[in-house]
């Protein structure tokens, strides 16, 4: 977790050139943001998330119940607000200076990244496609609890399968935000606003990609997935062993160990 969070400006960096190429003079003024925002976040956010992470393996010992899990979605929501907000300055930079053929390029990665998430979510066997999930929730479960028993696995499946998780209708939100993107990306780049036009739209495209659907259907779909997830989760956790909670404890004390550490080095 050091290591990548060291290396956070170069990461995002490399993760944006694969979705637009970026040129040099892009390359150089995207790094320059993104260590403003970075700076930014370890100063000032990582304190925040030892709290959360504290409240929650405090609570990990024992017995979840579903209140107490879903009270954490307003200040991760919070914190998802906040970063949005900073990385703004950085992402209207970079969206005044794009040009057609990086657009394009968009566009190609869109499409790829499409076809794959189709194979994985709504191609093949009603069997393979839970097989799938599974394997990822499984993955999930045994990094924060260790070894799973059959009889885990069985209640793991279970859940999946009470999900209201839609793939058809996740994947047409999906292509809805893309073309969302592409649209405003193409708008600003064909206007030429000034940077705080542009950055008002970029923060509207942030908005409607992350926090707010302009679909009422899709949130309200996407809501009650959200309050599936924390019913899924407190059932799953009261399932679990005194070792495996244990060793749940054990996990997140971890990472808040990695957030010291990191909060320390900054001084």
């Amino acid at each position: 977790m050091q290591t990548t969070y060291n290396q956070g400006t170069e990461i995002t960096g490399w993760w944006l050139d694969g979705y637009v190429d970026l040129n040099s003079k892009q390359k150089s003024q995207l790094r320059s943001d993104l260590s403003e925002v970075h700076n930014w976040h370890r100063t000032t956010q990582l304190a925040i998330y030892l709290d959360i992470l504290h409240n929650v393996d405090t609570k990990l010992h024992g017995p979840l119940n579903v209140e107490t899990v879903c009270a954490l979605e307003p200040d991760i929501k919070a914190r998802v607000s906040d970063l949005l907000l900073t990385f703004e300055p950085a992402l209207t930079h970079l969206a005044l200076h794009l040009k057609p053929d990086q657009l394009a390029y968009l566009q190609r990665k869109y499409d790829k990244n499409n076809k794959e998430w189709r194979r994985d979510w709504i191609e093949g066997s009603a069997e393979d496609r839970l097989e799938f999930r599974v394997k990822k929730d499984r993955d999930i479960a045994e990094r924060l609890y260790g070894k799973l028993t059959p009889s885990q696995q069985d209640l793991l499946q279970e859940l999946i399968l009470e999900s209201p998780f839609d793939a058809e209708k996740t994947y047409t939100e999906r292509l809805r935000r893309q073309a969302d993107s592409i649209q405003v990306l193409k708008s600003i780049e064909q206007q030429h606003p000034t940077f705080e036009e542009a950055r008002k739209s970029i923060h509207a495209l942030l908005i409607r990609s992350t926090l707010e659907s302009p679909d009422l259907s899709y949130q309200e779909y996407h809501d009650k997935t959200l309050h599936f997830q924390c019913i899924r989760a407190v059932k799953f956790h009261n399932a679990t062993s005194e070792k495996q909670k244990m060793h749940s404890v054990k996990t997140v004390q971890a990472f808040e160990q990695d957030l010291i550490e990191l909060l320390n080095k900054k001084n």
